[in-house]
């Protein structure tokens, strides 16, 4: 291919976030990758489209948070069928989305299409990229994608060692067996196309039969026990694959150059400032032992906890209205329905006194949301209330910077050195990314939000989270734009268990040290889309997450038994050993209300061997909780009696109605029951 001169990049998960509030632009967070490409590629014309933001006020400011070399191209909507507004197509141009439909259309428009900004270097030398499985030892492995250039996409313990799954340039596949690695080419066009493991359960419930007929010609790219790898086309949808497993029937795997870097595990990895050196501006919060000791002891009545839980689950689950509309019919993230989710999620976090935002990702032809609130910790340090709200004031005016005169006291006991010196010299976003920096406000939290109260210095991240979306995929004919899928326990339970969680932490605002933060994750039926981008934004983002708990599937029971699940377990077993405290948290609150049967606690590291739960977990990288898993943090997630039992035990009770339009019933007390054990585990993560 010839070597590119332009990329027009359009605005999404893998090249960053606009700071929006009330319908107003605030400013733009740029991910690493664009960021390297905007000031480290000559040769090349960089410009970033933000499709919609040419009808928004503060459009015309977002040149100032951008480098010089990056030119912003503010848009109308970009509609699909129509790439007239971006002018210029020619092979020579490449067209950077994450959305494979868009990634299409550029290619039959004239241009080249690329998956992620972190291939430009690789286009403007000319080289497309190609997708391979390299395997072998994992030092080497990580040595050849650091000599290679190689974008991620999946890196996991294999049969045959380390396998990476990866774009690469194809010279690189030379590189690797000289290294002494095993290379498969991935026979797709990355260009085009999105790679997507496929789970073969055969014998769990809702399995599709024959494997056959359900690839309808579709070539396996590779396979492994248990799964397979196949490319969607930018037309298709993972509903054309009828390759449902027993909790999750797919997923989806996107170029993430962070999936290698280490992660944040504690919050005291974050850089908090010297308090004896800034005595002026910070004042220590640290929460007092007394107090500690108190709300370490609580232990909140379950009725009182989730006294919303059932009337929760029936908005979202189309059993009530949910808003003016009436109620909904499905909350797959492909029927018009899921976006009534997604604003009645906004709305009920509001009214409970939150901050919510939407974090936006693209797939598949549609733009979706994962909701996000916090309750914000209050950390070991923070500078003081006034100081900080006279910067805020002029870090959130997206115009001009007021003259250096007026603020520069205060921020030169904040600055180091000399750093001040020469301030009228610089452009106004090297000062505003320098205040920034020095106050410490990252993209990982909304700062910019006028409604937003901000973490302490210190806080870490606890996340509690279930996804949004369902499906009834099982169902014969079923078509997810118009299809009934009530999803009442997948995932209505978790969805309704974790607003419940959000009402009950209200009363805990001011009162923990770290931040517990609510997620709502969109398009995890479709190949864990949503989690998947979000922990990748985090991980960029260097944010401190401490602890993360999922709920997916939490509702039904149909025996006295009251069993429920625990899932620690992950391929990697230095990150289920980061998991297992967390599974023993939740698991001892558990007990300590009395309820429940004890917790089985899955703590292998394969999807065989069951039900041996030392060596088996039936849900390694099959719920959101996996997202957070491959970017290196500990996560855990709860679910019902789903997977097979020892033979000791009484037999699994899985829910008959997975993945159908008849999932309609859960037990709501058992549910309630498994909540109340993740709010005691949550509070203590938190103190």
């Amino acid at each position: 291919m010839p070597p590119i001169t332009r990329a027009i990049v359009v605005l999404d998960q893998t090249s960053g976030t606009l700071r929006e509030e009330d319908g107003r632009l605030l400013g733009l967070d740029l991910a690493p990758s664009l960021h390297a490409a905007a000031t480290g590629l000559t040769g090349v014309e960089i410009l970033l489209a933000l499709p919609g933001a040419a009808d928004l006020p503060g459009a015309e400011a977002l040149t100032g948070f951008a480098p010089a070399a990056l030119r912003l191209l503010p848009l109308g909507p970009l509609t699909y069928g129509d790439l007239g507004a971006l002018s210029g197509s020619d092979p020579a141009t490449a067209l950077v989305s994450a959305d494979r439909r868009l990634r299409g259309e550029a290619r039959a428009a004239g241009f080249t299409p690329a998956a992620h900004p972190a291939l430009i270097p690789m286009l403007a030398r000319g080289v497309a990229p190609v997708a391979a499985r390299i395997a072998g030892p994992r030092d080497v492995v990580e040595r050849f994608a650091s000599r290679s250039g190689a974008i991620p996409m999946q890196f996991q313990p294999a049969p045959d060692g380390w396998a990476l799954i990866a774009l690469i340039p194809p010279e690189a596949q030379a590189t690797a067996a000289e290294m002494g690695l095993s290379v498969f080419p991935l026979a797709c066009d990355p260009a085009t196309e999105d790679l997507v493991w496929a789970r073969l359960d055969a014998g769990d419930p809702g399995h599709q039969g024959d494997l056959a007929a359900a690839l309808a010609g579709r070539p396996i790219l590779y396979s492994e026990p248990g799964q397979i790898l196949i490319a969607l086309k930018p037309g298709e949808t993972a509903e054309a694959l009828h390759l449902h497993g027993g909790h999750g029937h797919a997923e989806f795997l996107a170029p993430d150059p962070g999936l290698l870097q280490p992660a944040l595990h504690e919050a005291a990895d974050f850089d908090v400032p010297d308090i004896g050196k800034l005595p002026e501006i910070l004042e220590a919060v640290e929460l007092d032992p007394a107090v500690r000791k108190i709300l370490a002891a609580i232990r909140p009545r379950c009725s009182v906890v989730t006294a919303a839980y059932e009337a929760d689950l029936d908005r979202y689950t189309g059993v009530t209205t949910l808003d003016a509309a009436g109620p909904i019919v499905s909350r797959h993230s492909a029927h018009p329905d899921n976006k009534r989710a997604e604003a009645a999620l906004i709305a009920d976090l509001r009214g409970m006194g939150y901050c919510p935002w939407r974090h936006d990702f693209v797939h598949a032809g549609a733009t979706h949301s994962n909701i996000i609130a916090d309750l914000p910790g209050l950390g070991r340090l923070r500078i003081r209330p006034e100081i900080l709200e006279r910067y805020l004031r002029i870090l959130r005016d997206a115009g001009p910077l007021p003259p250096p005169d007026r603020w520069l006291p205060d921020l030169g006991a904040l600055a180091q050195d000399s750093w001040a010196e020469g301030f009228d010299d610089l452009p106004d976003a090297t000062i505003r990314a320098e205040i920034e920096r020095v106050l410490k406000l990252q993209p990982w939290f909304p700062w910019w939000k006028h409604r937003c109260p901000l973490p302490g210095f210190g806080a870490g991240l606890v996340i509690v989270g279930a996804h949004m979306d369902s499906t009834a995929g099982f169902e014969p004919g079923y078509q997810a734009p118009t299809s009934p899928a009530p999803g009442r326990d997948d995932n209505g339970s978790g969805l309704a268990g974790v607003l419940s969680l959000a009402r009950h932490f209200r009363a805990y605002a001011g009162r923990l040290t770290h931040t517990v933060r609510f997620c709502f994750f969109n398009a995890e039926e479709s190949g864990l889309v949503g989690s998947k981008a979000y922990a990748a934004s985090l991980k960029a983002a260097r944010a401190p997450v401490r602890a993360v708990i999922c709920m997916d599937m939490i509702g039904y029971n149909s025996d006295a038994n009251r069993i429920f699940e625990l899932h620690a377990g992950y391929t990697d077993p230095a990150i289920r050993d980061l998991s297992l405290p967390l599974a023993d948290r939740v698991a001892l609150a558990a007990a300590q209300l009395g309820r429940l049967a004890p917790a089985q606690i899955y703590k292998g590291t394969s999807t065989f061997g069951g039900p041996d739960r030392n060596v088996y977990d039936g849900a390694i990288n099959r719920s959101d909780h996996a997202a957070f898993h491959q970017q290196g943090w500990g996560a855990v997630l709860a679910s019902e009696n789903f997977f097979a039992n020892l033979p000791t035990e009484p037999a699994a009770d899985g829910n008959p109605n997975y993945h159908r339009a008849a999932d309609r019933t859960t037990d709501a007390a058992y549910a309630r029951d498994i909540v109340c054990a993740v709010a005691r585990a949550v509070t203590q993560l938190a103190l």
